[in-house]
């Protein structure tokens, strides 16, 4: 399980990507309980942006039934903790 600092830092590469990702929103928009599709107005085609992205930055696959239940921030990110586990950083 990962730690707080883990988790935190998780979410915050989250956001980022999520505001860098989807148009008109900003990474204070994002937070970890947020729907993407009601409180954030992710539609089908920026969700399908954003997964490329997630599994580019993090160098994993995401199944399209496993996408499709990806629905919060938070659910991202614990897929995420579940399916890589030590993300690979990027140099600053």
């Amino acid at each position: 399980m990962p730690s707080h600092a883990d988790e935190r830092q998780l979410l915050d590469e989250l956001r980022e990507l999520l505001a860098a990702t989807v148009e008109d929103l900003t990474v204070e928009e994002v937070e970890p309980d947020s729907s993407l599709k009601d409180d954030l107005g992710v539609d089908s085609l920026a969700f399908l942006e954003l997964v490329a992205a997630i599994e580019d930055r993090w160098q994993i696959q995401v199944p399209e039934e496993e996408a499709a239940q990806l629905t919060t921030v938070r659910q991202i990110a614990a897929h995420l903790a579940a399916a890589a586990p030590a993300p690979a950083g990027e140099a600053p």
